[in-house]
């Protein structure tokens, strides 16, 4: 079992370092001993035999503790981010969780919380305890998770101890294939957190593999960075670029980084900043919850913008037509995947009842190009999805929003790269009039509570609809697919007015 995995090296090399937040350092033993104390103190949740139990607790180290001590009993857990904004109680009632571990207190109506704080660790680390044995079914699921990069929907999926396990082992897998860092066992950091599938099998490969996971928060990566100690940063463009903001001046490439980046699209200006400025060594991983890492590449080495890389040695990988007939390499269509990380589909969504998963095919919801070697390009998606800042977010129900918020029908939002090589979300509009940037600023954060700052432009008219009927065909629109636009503005449009709305 995975946590068996991961607390072998443990037993092996007690004094190594299993956990770094620049301020305080947890070696594998004191990990392994609070897994096991806390594994006894709550097996008497096996009594009660929950489907699942959920992780409220903003410490990490602790909430890992949760993770291993929850799967060495059998129970499946989920992660649930510290705040309690509208879309953590959406995202509760999706899960329904029969229980919540919470660890700095948390109230919820129709779910049993069971309140953890110093005093029961303190007072459980002392008891006396016998580490557990637990007989577990492989195919037992052991943890869940919400997609929400593939769907404007938010799904939940499931993982068994047997899927777990693949996922951990491709992963540690693909990491050889690229190589790049000679160190036994780097430091892993990721801005992935342990909320998603992925952020959760990052660190659980990390572990298994003997390497330390560093906890820091984004606005002292450069710290961690600046020590120069062999380390693997699993980071999103949004995160990449602001450790690049960060970087003193005229520093000189690191030779004992890696970067893998993920989670959206790697601009060309931020990719030559990065490699002049940060490190050479740069793998670009195109994936999603559903699947793993479908594809991956090195990042200096791309002669296109929408380059992504070659796909894993385990994926099936095709680009098709609106039928499903797989297209000629070098032609656009949409791109599916299959293979052994496969997860079995959408929890309580049967597969014909999705248009992600089809006939053990996957359907991440974009448009590619398979070159020869297998090497993909992603050119765009089929529907208005869009990735901002390591998330995605729906264009089209943000067009609603702004269109109910500024009270006028010739409203459209685009997607634009800023200088910094991060995507800008911008709204258009036809009127000049005054409204309350609070309450669209309110509306959207109702909705999406870690979108980015908007931009709300006033033009003097919308630009002509493309043929399928969009109203924003004027403005570059990234990654969308059937309101994607043409690159080049008109010139006979003219912008009166910017402002920006701050939705976080």
């Amino acid at each position: 079992m995975f946590h068996v995995m991961a607390l072998r090296h443990a037993r092996q090399n007690p004094q190594s370092l299993a956990f770094d937040s620049l301020s305080q350092d947890w070696t594998f033993a004191q990990f392994d001993h609070d897994v096991m104390k806390v594994s006894a103190a709550l097996d008497k949740l096996r009594e009660a035999r929950p489907k699942l139990v959920g992780i409220h607790c903003g410490n990490l180290y602790w909430h890992w503790v949760f993770v291993l001590s929850l799967a060495s009993l059998g129970v499946a857990s989920v992660s649930l981010p510290e705040s309690s904004d509208p879309s953590f109680l959406r995202d509760i009632q999706l899960l329904e969780p029969d229980m919540v571990l919470s660890f700095g207190g948390l109230s919820l109506q129709n779910t049993q919380v069971l309140e953890i704080n110093e005093v029961w660790l303190t007072r459980v680390r002392q008891a006396e305890a016998r580490p557990l044995d637990v007989a577990i079914d492989c195919d037992t699921i052991c943890r869940y998770g919400i997609a929400a990069g593939t769907d404007a929907e938010r799904r939940v999926l499931s993982m068994s101890f047997r899927q777990v396990e693949m996922a951990i082992m491709h992963m540690i897998f693909q990491d050889q294939i690229m190589g790049g860092i000679t160190a036994e066992r780097p430091h892993v950091l990721s801005t992935i957190g342990i909320v998603s599938l992925t952020g959760f099998i990052v660190g659980c490969s990390a572990l298994c593999g003997g390497s330390p996971l560093n906890f820091v928060s984004h606005t002292d990566i450069g710290i961690l960075i600046a020590r120069k100690i062999a380390t693997v940063a699993v980071v999103t463009p949004s995160h990449l670029a602001h450790i690049i903001e960060v970087l003193p001046p005229g520093m000189a490439p690191l030779d004992t980084l890696k970067l893998v980046v993920t989670g959206g699209k790697l601009s060309s200006s931020l990719r030559e900043k990065t490699l002049a400025r940060l490190t050479r060594n740069v793998t670009t991983a195109y994936g999603t919850d559903e699947v793993g890492a479908i594809a991956i590449g090195d990042a200096a080495s791309f002669e296109t913008e929408d380059a992504v890389g070659m796909a894993l040695p385990w994926i099936t990988l095709q680009v098709v037509d609106d039928h499903g007939v797989p297209l000629p390499q070098g032609e656009e269509g949409i791109v599916r995947v299959k293979g052994s990380g496969l997860l079995d589909g959408y929890v309580d969504i049967q597969e014909k009842q999705s248009r992600h998963f089809a006939e053990g095919w996957f359907y991440p919801g974009d448009r590619g190009i398979l070159e020869s070697d297998k090497k993909l390009r992603i050119t765009g998606r089929i529907d208005d999805l869009v990735s901002l800042g390591g998330e995605k977010f729906d264009l089209g129900v943000i067009d609603d929003i702004a269109r109910t918020l500024l009270g006028q029908r010739d409203v459209g939002s685009f997607v634009s790269l800023a200088e910094d090589g991060r995507n800008q979300l911008n709204i258009v509009r036809t009127s000049s009039d005054d409204f309350s940037a609070e309450q669209l600023a309110q509306a959207l954060r109702a909705y999406y509570p870690t979108l980015p700052p908007v931009r709300v432009m006033s033009v003097d008219h919308m630009p002509g609809p493309l043929m399928d009927g969009s109203i924003v065909s004027g403005f570059p629109r990234l990654f969308s697919g059937r309101k994607q636009a043409v690159a080049e503005e008109r010139r006979d449009k003219k912008v009166s007015r910017v402002m920006t709305v701050r939705c976080r």
